[in-house]
């Protein structure tokens, strides 16, 4: 199996922060490939990721995902560019849009042309990165004469896109080092690939020069209708109350006649009968769960299909459980 194995989320039930200062160090010394940490409602991502790169010295650190609405361009710029300083180059920024409710109910801004927005993110972080002047002229951004006032520690800070839509993936393709992908299936992944493809090919780049890093959510398991159980409400949430991205989504991925139903009912408040909708053959083609041998042979498929890295998302009940899942699953075990 691949060593690009790297852990997303890391606080779990009954966690405290030293804990997860812990298990960072854990996953240095064990060989996983990145830290991730996103941002929704909760705690922010880059204040977490400054101390566990402080505290580790090889693991790649970085976002998945911040929201392009939630801070200027310029000032993304200034905490990426310093994360990535502070790290050594083991920096990367994960952008997406997130969606209309978190946007607008949350952080009070208008959730608009989200596409636009993030390419003029990426032309101004990029300026940043290569120490130009941050010069410029947008739909949602006019900035001018200031560049920032320490030296990158390098130009190639990778930035990744969480892209689900025909469009967002081409612009993937075009303009960022990796996507970051969420419910993804090995087997289903060809119309995805064609938009990223097309995308990479607009710019004058292949397929290869974007990196595919899902966010996958694992059980370490042997009760696998159990764990099926816990992972059905976390697809159902995603049909059903975070706008209509995932939706569209599964109907691309085969997914659509179950989708519709679980939407209905999500839509209707009843959020337990809509996370029942969810099949285990959904459930089993988005998530990876049994043995650690079963996992790992699992996520092995991810990796045939053609994805780079795998991010883990655990989901023990408890420190320990999280604790052993991280050693059972280490790449160099």
């Amino acid at each position: 199996m691949a060593n690009n194995v790297g852990l997303m989320g890391l606080r779990g039930p009954g966690m405290s922060w030293s804990d997860v200062r812990d298990l960072a160090v854990l996953a240095d010394d064990l060989g996983y490939s990145c830290l991730a940490m996103g941002e929704s409602w909760g705690q922010d991502a880059f204040t977490s990721l400054a101390q566990l790169a402080a505290i580790t010295s090889r693991i790649r650190i970085g976002t998945s995902i911040v929201p392009v609405f939630a801070r200027s361009p310029a000032n993304v710029a200034m905490t990426a560019l310093n994360m990535d300083l502070m790290s050594e180059g083991r920096f990367f920024l994960g952008l997406g849009a997130s969606g209309k409710l978190v946007i607008e109910d949350l952080h009070g801004e208008t959730f608009s042309k989200p596409l636009a927005r993030m390419r003029e993110y990426i032309d101004i972080v990029r300026k940043a990165l290569r120490g130009e002047r941050l010069d410029h002229e947008g739909e949602f951004f006019s900035t001018k004469r200031f560049r920032l006032r320490f030296q990158p520690f390098s130009q190639d800070m990778p930035i990744y896109i969480a892209s689900l839509s025909p469009a967002s993936l081409r612009m993937t393709g075009e303009l960022a080092d990796g996507w970051l992908p969420i419910f993804l299936v090995p087997g289903r992944m060809d119309a995805a690939l064609a938009e990223l493809k097309a995308g990479a090919e607009s710019a004058g780049r292949s397929l290869t020069d974007i990196a595919i890093s899902p966010q996958v959510s694992i059980y370490v398991t042997d009760d696998i209708p159990a764990a099926r159980d816990r992972e059905r409400p976390h697809i159902a949430f995603y049909i059903g109350g975070m706008g209509v991205f995932y939706h569209q989504y599964m109907h691309r991925i085969g997914f659509g006649d179950e989708a519709d139903l679980i939407r209905e009912a999500y839509l209707g408040r009843d959020r337990d009968g809509a996370a029942k909708l969810v099949t285990d053959e959904m459930v089993d083609a988005m998530t990876i769960i049994g043995s650690p041998q079963q996992c790992r042979d699992q996520m092995q498929t991810f990796f045939d299909a053609g994805v780079d890295e795998v991010r883990l998302v655990f989901n023990e009940p408890d420190r320990e459980s999280i604790f052993r899942a991280v050693r059972d699953l280490a790449p160099n075990g």
